[in-house]
């Protein structure tokens, strides 16, 4: 079978990280055969020629300060090279909407991108306010805007798949991104279709474009969106991004512009974005179910709830109604995502994913246009409406602008009833603070105007990635974690002891222990430590599975404060878990003295004499933690199973009855029928095996594994070694019955 580009691909990406740069050379040549260019192969040719003479001095032992500045431009070269051979390939058939477009635009020989942006310019200007006062628009303007419309549409698929950006084709782009004639939200969209491109080619010409704009300053929205796509481009592409040639650049904008501190409103953007299938799996997945269980009641209270904030007003309303939604376990649900919410996470996700059908975002562009009023999108659907409606939505500080667009569509094919309910609620007053809000949040400093300026972009750029029509033809950059912590380029950005702290909470605090164990490493490297960064290392480390690691950052934070009961009972449990019993051991007993009545202490120093086989001593503290604990039934098991083992079978098997009469697993039934065969009361023990052996998950043969498991430890209690096998038949005959 013959070898696909895209397997060419990983093997030159599996050997540059091997360092087989010889071997990749190999591959890159026959990647190039495959797409039938010259000029690729001179490229290789130049690249393999370099490299020689690189090793051919290096064998000579001469030294060479550059050598590994040279040795990434030759793998960036390569990886350039096998990209840009992968695109003649697949550009002749593939049937992807990128390759598809291409060969379109290829065919368009009276368009160039500069008759475009020219055509563009003569309609914006045709019917600027300027024009419009003095009448001299006599074309219609419907039609006009229309066409304005196409144009954006038409220029952002075509830049999309300009690959690679020639020198004439980018000093374009950049006079039209720095000139005031064109206007911010067609810029907006341009920086859209520069980090499409980028994702599907690296090309560093996007990237200087996108930090140009960045660094103008004239539009913190804009200087936003293009540090968002160049960020998220540098860390997609970071393999093939030249970092040497990059850094001058860097440096200066760290020394120019406000970078690192919006880097940091960029990354925790990134991050917040994770939480974002969390906030749709808690919706959707638990509080819908758990409202659809209530309907009946509420309905029976003449409650109607559409939104969080509906229920929320229903709590308050009604004592009765806030009782019955607390026990239904929705109003906790209702804190979590309101926590979330105020968090920075995107809870409108969920609701607007089910409004992303409509025709309208059939178009990759219109994911990304900013949200206009007098959008023919939204002129076509609500008609004489679409002024107080879409003025009243574009105020709307907490929706993106797709799902502005997604609002008004949706808003459009409602039933009339509802629609005048919702237009009869719309009032003057209410628009006006509106505008309001939203114009304090744009005035509010440049800080804030910035951050949500990221916020909103972010979103946008999830939405498309995860809901898309045809999202399968797009490399997904959220589908693993945007980690720019991993870019050296950024590392005087991010790697404070302040930002690295910060990022490190977020990850611990949402449960993503690995990721939180990671940063919380460079923390403590980059700066003082305490006890508690050590308590939250230990704890990711131990729910990773990295006990050993665990271990020695519980120690250290034992050592900053060895009056911490919290650290003591971890490093009992992990000591426990690596199986360092008496060492588990007497970090529980120094926890006992500090709290003598503590029932959860008792039950852990009892497990720990069980493992010791030290059953009789195991005994008190297991009576001690059913009698002081707060959860007395987890003593229940271990005691009637200590009881088992220290021959007094009479009140295991009391104990165990009252397991039996709760909800029994497996093990129960196994353990009961244990202590009626030492009582020899066969034909209950009988009985329970076979309970026990119906409620395993599994192969019979492997339930018969864990009952002989147990055996050794029951015969020097008497058992007869002859019961077992008999009862093992006794079964399986009447498994055949």
């Amino acid at each position: 079978m013959a070898t696909t580009p895209r397997q060419y691909i990983e093997r030159i990406d599996k050997y540059i990280g091997e360092r087989r740069l010889r071997d990749a050379f190999v591959q890159v040549r026959a990647l190039a055969g495959l797409a039938s260019d010259w000029r690729l192969t001179e490229e290789i040719d130049r690249l393999e020629q370099t490299y020689r003479m690189m090793l051919d001095y290096a064998s000579k032992g001469h030294a060479d300060p550059g050598r590994d500045n040279l040795y990434a431009l030759i793998v960036a070269g390569l990886r350039g090279v096998a990209d840009r051979a992968v695109y003649r390939i697949e550009r002749r058939d593939s049937p992807t909407m990128y390759y598809s477009t291409l060969r379109y635009e290829a065919l368009q020989h009276g368009d160039t991108m500069r008759s475009l942006l020219d055509r563009y310019l003569a309609l914006a200007d045709r019917n600027s306010a300027f024009n419009a006062i003095l009448g001299e628009n006599g074309t219609d303007k419907k039609s006009d805007v229309a066409e304005r419309e196409a144009l954006e549409r038409r220029i952002f698929m075509r830049l999309w798949v300009a690959y690679p950006l020639s020198a004439e084709l980018a000093g374009e782009l950049g006079a039209t991104l720095d000139s005031e004639a064109f206007n911010d939200d067609f810029k907006s969209l341009l920086i859209s279709s520069l980090l499409l491109g980028l994702l599907a080619h690296y090309d560093e010409r996007r990237l200087t474009l996108l930090l140009d704009v960045y660094s103008s300053g004239r539009s913190s929205r804009l200087a936003m969106q293009a540090l968002c796509a160049a960020l998220m481009a540098m860390y997609i592409c970071r393999k093939s991004v030249d970092a040497g040639r990059l850094k001058p650049r860097i440096d200066a904008l760290r020394d120019t512009t406000t970078w690192s501190a919006d880097v940091q409103k960029v990354f925790m953007q990134f991050l917040r974005s994770r939480d974002t299938d969390r906030v749709a799996h808690t919706i959707n997945d638990d509080l819908i179910p758990r409202l659809r269980k209530l309907r009946p009641e509420m309905l029976k209270h003449d409650m109607d709830a559409s939104s969080i904030e509906d229920l929320q007003e229903l709590m308050s309303d009604n004592p009765e109604w806030n009782d019955m939604l607390r026990d239904s376990g929705v109003a906790d649900k209702l804190k979590e995502l309101m926590k979330m919410q105020e968090e920075g996470a995107d809870v409108m996700m969920p609701t607007f994913a089910q409004l992303k059908t409509f025709p309208f975002f059939h178009e990759p562009a219109n994911w990304f246009v900013p949200f206009r009023a007098d959008h023919t999108a939204i002129t076509g659907a609500l008609g004489d409406e679409a002024p107080k409606i879409g003025g009243l939505i574009a105020a709307a500080p907490f929706l993106c602008d797709g799902d502005k667009y997604s609002f008004c569509l949706a808003l459009a094919v409602a039933p009339e009833v509802q629609r005048r309910v919702m237009l009869s609620q719309i009032n003057p007053e209410a628009l006006s603070q509106l505008e309001m809000r939203q114009a304090t949040i744009d005035a509010a400093g440049d800080v804030s105007a910035r951050e949500t300026a990221a916020a909103k972009y972010v979103q946008s750029l999830y939405r498309f990635f995860k809901l898309f029509r045809r999202k399968g033809e797009f490399s997904d950059p959220f589908e693993r974690p945007l980690n720019l912590l991993v870019l050296p380029l950024l590392a005087p950005d991010l790697h404070s002891p302040e930002t690295l702290g910060v990022v490190g909470e977020f990850y611990f605090q949402r449960g993503y222990y690995e990721d939180a164990a990671e940063v919380l490493r460079m923390r403590a490297a980059s700066g003082p430590v305490d006890a508690q960064l050590f308590q939250k290392l230990g704890y990711s480390c131990q729910q990773t599975g990295s006990l050993e690691d665990a271990l020695q950052y519980y120690s250290q934070a034992e050592l900053l404060n060895a009056d911490s009961l919290w650290t003591r009972r971890r490093l009992g449990a992990v000591c426990r878990l690596l199986g360092r019993t008496e060492e588990a051991l007497a970090h529980f007993r120094i926890a006992e003295k500090a709290r003598p009545d503590d029932g959860s202490i008792a039950l852990n120093i009892g497990h720990c004499l069980v493992e010791l086989g030290r059953h009789k001593e195991a005994l008190n503290y297991f009576f001690k933690a059913e009698f002081v604990g707060k959860k007395p039934e987890r003593a229940i098991r271990p005691l009637a199973w200590s009881l088992l083992l220290s021959g007094d079978t009479t009140r295991a098997r009391e104990y165990y009855s009252r397991l039996l009469s709760a909800n029994p697993t497996y093990v129960d039934y196994m353990n009961a029928g244990y202590a009626a065969t030492l009582d020899n009361d066969m034909p209950e023990a009988v009985n329970l095996f076979a309970l026990s052996a119906d409620n395993f998950n599994g192969e019979f043969s492997a339930w018969l594994e864990r009952f002989r498991s147990s055996l050794p430890a029951l015969y020097p209690l008497g058992l007869d070694p002859l019961l077992p096998p008999l009862v093992v038949d006794t079964l399986l005959y009447r498994r055949e019955q």
